[in-house]
């Protein structure tokens, strides 16, 4: 069944405006609120929601699915007729609204919002299209070794998606023991801290579509909860949105352990030693609620080498998520010639310092000391450039991640 919102003034479609979180018609401007809308609706049915025209006989729940964890080789599709210029519109097994790709009507998918997708929640878009490609924009052309390529990339997609979430509330606690060890002159000792602690998560979000990278759903947190909406299907007019086909079954376990990721984070802080080894642990926990919300997110596809990257914005904050390809040589040479132009600097000082050092002590101890802390600083400083190129390496790979182009590609229409 599918459902378009219609102007009370023209009679035209109407779509979500995140710039006034108030519903606009693209064709005569008008604006209302979705409590304006939703009344004159109730009083005058200005929508299309003429009954079901989906052919169900192929038709699975998802609910079922996402419970039981059964998979699927192949994609359930739909066909659908748009309700203002008649053409039959295929949609994935999860869309619940999309766009007619020949008059680009705005259309929201009701048959699936009603008996498969009810979330209790959705935080509305406030980033609007052009706000999310002025962020990327922004931040690429900022990077002194990205090619100019990239900067002056053109947009392949810019697509605005609601991403389904459960989100739980989870009392957890845990008695442990922390290792470490201490150095006092030449001997260590190892030292062992008592900790005892409790706490309660509340709203934890947890993506629950199996189509997109778990990695770059969780970068885009966090999402500000204090914006959550009960839900509307008018939100959803002008964007993509897609039902759950993840079910609480699934990640509970998930929801679990990234509490006691975090926990462990918190209580390791508490012992103050980069060293410290968790060496026992009696956790506890509960899940007291689990919620079901949409949030919101563009996806920005650009071409690069004939290679697709796509860029994630949090649709709320406005985080910004990817990373894209940079001129290694570029980079290294410049990082190399810093090192060796660190390396003379501390070796001028040091050569400086040596005739005081010398006439202090009777023998060279100090200065070998010096050059020693001198090559352990170079060390360290390479150590920490590997550990940054690596982390960027994985942010590109999920920029150019198979999975996320064919999550934001597969849709009809704009």
């Amino acid at each position: 069944m599918l459902m378009n919102y219609r102007c009370p003034g023209c009679g035209n479609t109407m779509e979500f405006s995140p710039s006034d979180q108030k519903m606009y018609c693209v064709y005569c401007g008008s604006s209302y609120s979705t409590e304006e809308l939703n009344s004159i609706i109730d009083r005058t049915g200005l929508y299309d929601h003429p009954g079901s025209t989906a052919d169900t006989q192929n038709a699975e729940s998802t609910q079922q699915t996402a419970e039981t964890g059964r998979a699927h080789a192949t994609i359930k599709m739909q066909i659908l007729h748009c309700r203002s210029c008649g053409a039959e519109l295929a949609v994935n097994g999860v869309e619940s609204s999309s766009f007619c790709v020949y008059c680009g009507q705005a259309t929201v998918v009701m048959d699936r919002v009603e008996d498969y997708l009810q979330p209790e929640y959705i935080i509305p878009f406030r980033i609007t299209k052009e706000k999310a490609e002025a962020i990327i924009r922004g931040r690429i052309s900022q990077g002194g070794f990205i090619p100019d390529e990239i900067k002056n990339f053109k947009i392949e997609r810019l697509r605005g998606i609601y991403i389904p979430f459960w989100l739980y509330d989870l009392y957890y606690g845990d008695d442990q023991y922390w290792r470490y060890t201490v150095r006092r002159g030449k001997t260590t000792y190892t030292r062992y801290a008592h900790r005892i602690g409790d706490c309660v998560f509340k709203r934890m979000t947890l993506d629950a579509s199996k189509n997109l990278n778990d990695d770059s759903s969780q970068r885009l947190e966090p999402f500000n909860m204090h914006d959550l909406q009960s839900f509307d299907p008018a939100y959803l007019s002008g964007f993509y949105s897609d039902r759950f086909d993840v079910g609480t079954a699934d990640i509970d376990g998930l929801a679990v352990h990234r509490a006691k990721e975090l926990f462990d984070e918190s209580m390791k802080e508490t012992v103050k030693h980069s060293d410290a080894k968790l060496e026992s642990s009696y956790p506890v926990h509960r899940i007291t609620k689990r919620e079901y919300a949409l949030l919101p997110a563009w996806f920005l596809t650009f071409r690069y080498e004939d290679m697709p990257y796509t860029i994630l914005v949090n649709g709320q904050t406005g985080k910004m998520v990817g990373a894209v390809p940079f001129v290694k040589k570029k980079a290294f040479s410049l990082f190399a010639v810093l090192s060796v132009l660190f390396c003379f600097i501390f070796a001028a000082i040091g050569a400086k310092l040596t005739p005081y050092v010398m006439t202090a002590f009777d023998d060279g101890r100090p200065i070998i000391m010096y050059y020693c802390l001198i090559g352990l600083a170079i060390f360290s400083t390479w150590s920490v450039a590997i550990t940054k190129y690596k982390a960027m390496l994985v942010s590109i790979g999920l920029t150019r991640s198979g999975t996320t182009n064919k999550y934001v590609s597969e849709r009809a229409g704009r």
